[in-house]
């Protein structure tokens, strides 16, 4: 690394951490109501000429949507919706828009299949990484998944675009992580907050010097207080941020407070789970969001995930709306090491192990870690069935579906109550 025939990368981890804002962060509410509305409306006239809004949104015309209180008007597309339509018209549904040519093709649990572009304004994430402090020149590990999920992708293109080097860490072995980390210098990180108390804990364990991260962006599991004061005891500045692979950034810190700011060019509705009218500010609800990008528009995209506006008008200098954080799924789906769970996905794997009636998934957390165990239950006759290779077998199986790792427990028949829960998530 320091070989003097080579050039030292350009690393800024002994720089403070500062945020960073652009003026649309500031700009005067109304202009960004006015703009947004206007945005709304080109993306709805180009949106209505594709085959499924077309015969989504029969009955409803783009006149009859002004600004952002009429989308209430429309329907509430969910994730479910987008299996079935990708289904029936391979392989975005009807919703990539004509000419639209995608430069990554990626397969999310559901399945669901989605388009990346690699223009950083698809995915949006530089205003969280500037909120954090990330600027040019910093070196960033990225332990996100780079398979088949566009986790990783979304914060890769938006750290680069910011000028910043990023190390494709992904899911590799630990003593590569550890080695990385201090071989290159990283001086900033992205992945869940799990994983990076676990990278904190390996590098120190090595004693190979101090710690060169000293800023970080997470999401896909919960950034408890104890976390964070595990972060901030190790020299790390941590801000979280909320995406999804289908709508980008949603939203993101700019202070250790849970609140977050909404992006600028997406809009979010709080609406009441199930009917799609929007909520009163305060109140918690389903989290909607329009997209207003032109290459693939999401209208009315329902998260499943439950939060609420804060009355709560500036955040570090910022105007546009607060939301309370995550506050849970209006659906029984639960979101484990970064990755979301659903009971369908339970259901069909009783389906594909011979013999098996029933199967709960129980989450815990334990040491700042999400714990899974799976118990298993047989219809026919329990004896023989709790061996190492039918253990090994389940475990495959819920790999391939679930893309996590999991514990088995296979237990007598009877001892799983029928109460149609398939999650238990105890967190």
């Amino acid at each position: 690394m320091t070989n003097d025939n080579e050039a030292k990368l350009d690393v800024q981890h002994r720089a403070p951490v500062t945020a960073q804002i652009d003026d649309r962060e500031c700009r005067a509410a109304s202009e960004r109501v006015t703009e947004q509305a206007s945005r709304l409306r080109i993306m709805l006239q180009q949106a209505w000429t594709q085959p499924y809004y077309g015969k989504a949104y029969a009955g409803h015309s783009v006149e009859s949507i002004q600004g952002v209180s009429d989308l209430e008007k429309l329907p509430v597309l969910r994730k479910q919706d987008l299996v079935d339509i990708q289904e029936k018209s391979p392989p975005f549904g009807g919703l990539l828009s004509a000419g639209a040519k995608p430069d990554y093709l990626f397969v999310s649990p559901g399945p669901i299949h989605e388009p990346g572009f690699m223009k950083p304004e698809f995915w949006r994430t530089q205003r969280a990484l500037r909120a954090a402090g990330f600027q040019s020149g910093d070196i960033v590990h990225n332990t996100f998944s780079y398979h088949l999920t566009p986790g990783a992708w979304i914060l890769d293109a938006g750290a680069r675009a910011m000028g910043c080097a990023v190390i494709p860490a992904g899911n590799a072995a630990m003593e590569l992580h550890v080695t990385t980390v201090f071989q290159y210098e990283a001086t900033a990180y992205v992945g869940t907050p799990d994983f990076l108390k676990t990278l904190i804990e390996a590098c120190l364990l090595a004693d190979r010097g101090p710690l060169p991260l000293k800023k970080a962006v997470v999401s896909g599991g919960a950034l408890t207080p104890g976390l964070r004061q595990f972060f901030q005891d190790s020299g790390l500045h941590v801000l979280q941020f909320y995406a999804t692979a289908e709508l980008g950034l949603i939203a993101y810190e700019t202070e250790p407070s849970g609140l977050m700011v909404v992006d600028e060019d997406v809009i979010v509705e709080i609406v009441e789970p199930g009917t799609g009218i929007p909520a009163a500010v305060g109140e918690v609800g389903e989290v909607v969001v329009t997209t207003l990008r032109d290459d693939y528009p999401l209208v009315r995209f329902g998260t499943g995930d439950l939060s609420a506006f804060v009355d709560k008008p500036r955040q570090d200098g910022r105007t546009g709306p607060v939301l309370a954080g995550w506050l849970g799924r209006a659906d029984e789906a639960t979101k484990v090491r970064g990755m979301f769970v659903r009971p369908g996905q339970i259901a069909s794997l009783c389906d594909r192990v011979k013999g098996l009636k029933r199967a709960r998934l129980i989450i815990s957390r334990t040491n700042e870690k999400d714990d899974v165990i799976l118990f298993c239950e047989y219809s026919d006759d329990y004896i023989g069935r709790d061996t190492a290779e039918e253990n090994q077998m389940i475990r495959e199986v819920f790999r391939d579906i679930c893309h996590l790792n999991t514990s088995i427990s296979i237990v007598e028949p009877g001892t799983l109550s029928d109460d149609g829960k398939l999650i238990v998530d105890m967190r």
